[in-house]
């Protein structure tokens, strides 16, 4: 059974072999998707201009998950930002 745990939303399918699937997305789009996060992360100067820059682009299901995997990236920059200050 796949389970895909995306913070406080958990998908559970039985006939689905990812996450892309179980969210109704074509795999095609999967790398698309991560990319847009990081350009928004990298060309915009503050959260809102970033998360702006996201939802002119796509909706539905695929800004839900590009807006997960900004989050990631906005968790992992706090994490090196934190290890590099001790």
């Amino acid at each position: 059974m796949a389970n895909y745990d995306l913070g406080s939303t958990t998908f559970v399918s039985h006939d689905v072999n990812t996450l892309t699937e179980a969210i109704g997305i074509p795999e095609i789009r999967f790398d698309d998707l991560v990319a847009l996060a990081k350009e928004a992360w990298e060309h915009e100067d503050t959260i809102s201009e970033s998360l702006e820059y996201i939802v002119k682009r796509v909706n539905g299901s695929e800004l839900i998950l590009t807006l997960v995997f900004f989050g990631r990236i906005w968790e992992g920059s706090e994490e090196s930002e934190e290890e590099s200050s001790e």
